[in-house]
């Protein structure tokens, strides 16, 4: 697609050109030359139409000579210049077309709007524009629309063939825009059929449980608990009762943002899964995490009898294999554990319910390879980071959703600080003295070593500075991605054990880490991290009843725009609109962080704009499977062979053959 389109349509006699002005000419070469000066050559060449004369230069092209002879007629686009030394006006290399002696070339360079494509390896972007146009010449007559005929007409799109003359060759700016959105809807159609394709699969799924939801071990669970659920909580509880006792596979993403109490959600699954003989897997990214939920899980559930076993990759050889045994004849009804789980010697005896936690750290694949290990079980993902509707949409499109919209009683919002260097001093006078009332610190750093392309400072470094200097009467710990997994584990327990009053980091402990006694979050070179990433690492402070602290250090170097988006977290403690707003600067990639998380790769829709026509496509690709549910219809093979084409590396989860 073009990255971007430059009008060139506004044609000028040579006698009215004014400096500035960006224009188009046509006229004819009247002397052409090519020089040199220094290393670079320039080939230049005078142009007159009825009105006047004007020069253009381009550089290190003497080629044109052979093209822009004496007596060629040319369309001539670009910025009206002035030479200081020769005291004209001219253009500098500015886009071209030779007419033909007929004058009947349909331009593509200039006097007209022009497309601009990224140049690919040697290829220049006006090769590209060729190379284009003569495919549209040639083959655009053979493109089959694979939109059905309803739906162009219902949401008044131009068809595929106009739309791809229009966007790449339009003859107004608007024009372009309404065939953009014609090929980006497209997109979002055919992606929303898969999504559909995907739930109709797990609808139909042979084997699935209804599970018998036991009221009476679910009052066990409720009284066995030093606190009420919210009223989100309990909302929650009740959708996973009605998918779990519906003779169909639960396929549920469970969102609430940190500290909301996603684990108390899911511990209730839990427990009705092996009330009703089943085990239950609950899977994480860390190990780190896998130990916190180890810890959590059991406290909720080994009161009620049942009996909870740890599976994660740092485990000596013998109690891997003790926990592998147990998970092959029942004796584990619940485990907890990593990527672990999905390794081909874990071997489930009755596996009836996932929970996989942070899900958009895992992909699509590794959920499928846990699914695997059972005939058919429920699945419920959960995840802290705010995932905005747009994105929702896409890659958890599949799943039902729930959220978690309303925080724990006694928990209040982190306050927020933006602060830059002039701060510092008084900032450490405020960490000594949170530290000095009982009070724990998390000091967050983007970079584990020093980089000679930017000036951060390291963790390392800086651990040793407020060790040494700045806090030497307090105890302080450094955590970061390089240590072995015991290292770590080694740290973070001193660190919840309260050993530890100040923990140097990297975002290690973005996810997971619950230190109730921790009131102060800062983060150094806040302008480094996404927004997202920033109220995850908030999050790590405020849960307990202590009123806590969110300091962000923006460096020196950081831009106006980077301040303004660091102030976005000062100003709300709302995940989702966070999150709306990061997919917003950043885009979906950089958001999820990496590609593999299941996220489609569209050539011309853009997630972080067209959130409109994608509710749009999912609509229409959902009625339009509720008319041909198989893609049996002749309209539905034009839509099973465009998926296969666009998408070949996302179709693969459902069946489109």
């Amino acid at each position: 697609m073009p990255r971007r389109y430059t009008d060139w349509s506004r044609i000028s006699r040579i006698g009215d050109l004014r400096v500035g002005d960006r224009v188009t000419v046509v006229a004819a070469v009247i002397s052409s030359e090519v020089t040199r000066r220094g290393r670079r050559v320039v080939f230049a060449a005078a142009l007159e139409d009825d009105s006047g004369a004007v020069f253009a230069r381009w550089f290190n092209q003497p080629y044109l000579k052979n093209v822009l002879r004496k007596g060629v007629r040319a369309v001539v686009s670009g910025e009206v210049r002035f030479d200081r030394y020769a005291r004209r006006i001219e253009f500098v290399n500015p886009s071209f077309e030779v007419l033909s002696d007929e004058e009947a070339t349909e331009l593509v360079h200039a006097g007209r709007i022009v497309p601009e494509y990224s140049q690919i390896g040697r290829l220049s972007g006006r090769r590209i524009r060729r190379f284009v146009k003569t495919a549209l010449d040639r083959f655009r007559d053979d493109l089959v629309d694979p939109l059905p005929a309803r739906v162009l007409e219902r949401r008044d799109l131009p068809g595929l063939r106009e739309a791809m003359g229009d966007v790449h060759f339009p003859r107004t700016l608007e024009q372009a825009k309404r065939a953009r959105g014609r090929l980006a809807y497209e997109e979002f159609f055919l992606f929303q059929v898969i999504v559909g394709l995907r739930r109709l699969a797990a609808g139909r799924e042979s084997g699935a449980i209804a599970f018998d939801w036991d009221e009476r071990e679910h009052e066990r669970f409720l009284a066995s608990l030093p606190y009420e659920l919210t009223s989100a909580q309990k909302r929650v509880i009740e959708e996973l009762r009605s998918d779990m006792t519906r003779p169909r596979s639960m396929n549920r993403l469970l969102q609430g943002d940190v500290g909301s109490g996603k684990t108390v959600v899911a511990a209730a699954a839990l427990h009705q899964a092996v009330s009703n003989g089943y085990q239950a897997a609950l899977m994480a990214p860390t190990e780190i995490l896998a130990e916190q939920h180890m810890g959590n899980v059991e406290a909720l559930l080994a009161p009620l009898g049942d009996r909870v076993f740890l599976l994660r990759g740092g485990m000596r050889a013998a109690d891997r294999e003790r926990t592998l045994e147990a998970l092959r004849d029942g004796e584990a009804q619940v485990v907890v554990g990593t990527h672990a789980l999905i390794q081909p010697d874990s071997e489930f005896a009755k596996l009836g319910l996932i929970v996989v936690d942070e899900q958009h750290r895992f992909g699509v694949e590794q959920r499928a390879a846990l699914r695997s290990k059972g005939a058919a079980p429920d699945v419920l993902v959960m995840t802290a980071t705010p995932i905005p509707r747009t994105l929702s949409l896409t890659v958890y499109g599949d799943l039902d959703v729930s959220v978690l919209d309303e925080l724990p009683p006694g928990r209040s919002p982190v306050r927020t600080a933006v602060r830059d260097e002039a701060g510092r001093e008084r900032l450490y006078r405020f960490l000594a003295s949170e530290m000095g009332k009982g009070h724990q610190v998390f000091v967050v750093y983007p970079l584990v070593e020093d980089s000679d392309k930017v000036e951060l400072s390291a963790a390392t470094e800086m651990y040793e500075k407020l060790r040494t200097r700045v806090f030497p009467g307090f105890g302080l710990g450094l955590v970061h991605g390089r240590m072995s997994p015991e290292q770590k584990d080694d740290v973070m327990a001193r660190f919840q054990g309260g050993e530890i009053d100040l923990l140097v980091s990297t975002t290690v402990v973005e996810v997971g880490v619950d230190v109730p006694n921790a009131t102060v979050m800062v983060v150094e070179h806040a302008e480094r991290f996404g927004l997202a990433q920033l109220h995850q690492l908030r999050g790590r402070v405020g849960r307990g009843s202590t009123r806590s602290y969110c300091v962000l250090m923006v460096g020196g170097g950081a831009s106006e725009e980077a301040r303004e988006r660091i102030q976005i977290l000062a100003d709300t403690n709302d995940g989702f609109e966070i999150a709306e707003k990061d997919l917003e600067l950043r885009g979906p990639g950089e958001f999820l962080g990496v590609r593999q998380h299941g996220l489609p790769r569209f050539a011309v829709a853009d997630l972080g704009h067209d959130s409109r026509l994608l509710v749009k496509a999912r609509e229409d690709a959902f009625g339009f499977l509720d008319r041909d549910p198989d893609l049996a219809g002749e309209e539905g093979r034009l839509v099973r062979d465009a998926i296969r084409r666009r998408f070949r590396d996302r179709a693969g989860f459902v069946d489109v053959g």
